[in-house]
């Protein structure tokens, strides 16, 4: 597993147009500027005074050894691809990613992964985040259905998927916090009233992210908490476990929760 020596390239220049001008080569389609809004729309770093010293306590805390560790050993648990992953830090100054996220976020690909990690966020947790994303570039990678083609369901069950890895791997300690929003029950009903109505829906939909994210009228994390309780229903009903469950197709698991 590459883990790619990006504090390095920090010292050298931290400015996040500059980093993403040598992020170009692993991007199809994206030039510098779109690389850095979509990447900064995910939580990475804002240019900042204090970036020096923050590199410095992430060198301290070994984040980049830790990752490397924690990446092989998941490669070597689930038969997982071998890709490159860029740590940065994050955005200090979003409140979300500091409070909800605890200090750290991050963003998968089928070829790549990015995490934007705080200093401050705990080991257990950047394990929990490293899981997470990893596990979202091992379903792309076996899935048949293209990522461009996924509709609402298939993006739910994934991101169920990928946290139930992590009850799996860490324990319910590790969890997200959306996946106790709501009562477990409240699951089936979220799901019969709301996510199979909509389940054919596609990213550029604007009702897409309402649902994922519970935005508007909808409750909050929707399409996550849901995602997290199908598929944890599913590996009770059937015994099966993460390494079992990356090729399943997403319609599948709907039939244990109704």
């Amino acid at each position: 597993m590459a883990i790619i020596s990006t504090h390095k390239w920090l010292k050298k220049n931290p400015d996040e147009q500059k980093i993403c001008k040598e992020l170009v080569s692993y991007f199809h389609s994206l030039n510098e500027k779109e690389i850095s809004n979509l990447l900064h729309s995910f939580g990475m770093y804002k240019n900042s005074a204090s970036l020096p010293q923050t590199i410095q306590e992430l060198e301290e805390k070994h984040i980049w050894s830790l990752v490397r560790k924690e990446a092989e050993d998941l490669k070597t648990e689930w038969s997982g691809p071998d890709i490159p992953i860029f740590i940065f830090p994050t955005d200090e100054r979003n409140r979300k990613i500091m409070k909800e996220y605890k200090g750290r976020a991050g963003l998968a690909f089928k070829d790549k992964i990015f995490l934007f990690i705080s200093p401050k966020a705990k080991k257990e947790d950047i394990k929990s985040l490293l899981t997470h994303e990893y596990h979202h570039t091992c379903r792309l990678a076996r899935v048949k259905k293209e990522e461009s083609m996924f509709h609402l369901l298939d993006v739910i069950i994934m991101e169920g998927l990928a946290e139930y890895a992590v009850l799996e791997r860490l324990s319910g300690e590790h969890l997200a916090l959306w996946t106790s929003y709501y009562k477990e029950e409240q699951a089936v009903r979220f799901l019969k009233n709301i996510i199979l109505p909509n389940q054919f829906l596609k990213r550029d939909d604007h009702k897409f992210t309402e649902i994922m994210y519970g935005r508007g009228f909808y409750p909050k994390m929707l399409g996550y908490f849901v995602g997290f309780h199908i598929v944890k229903k599913y590996s009770e009903k059937t015994g099966r476990k993460t390494a079992d469950m990356f090729e399943i197709d997403a319609a599948e698991f709907t039939r244990y929760l109704l």
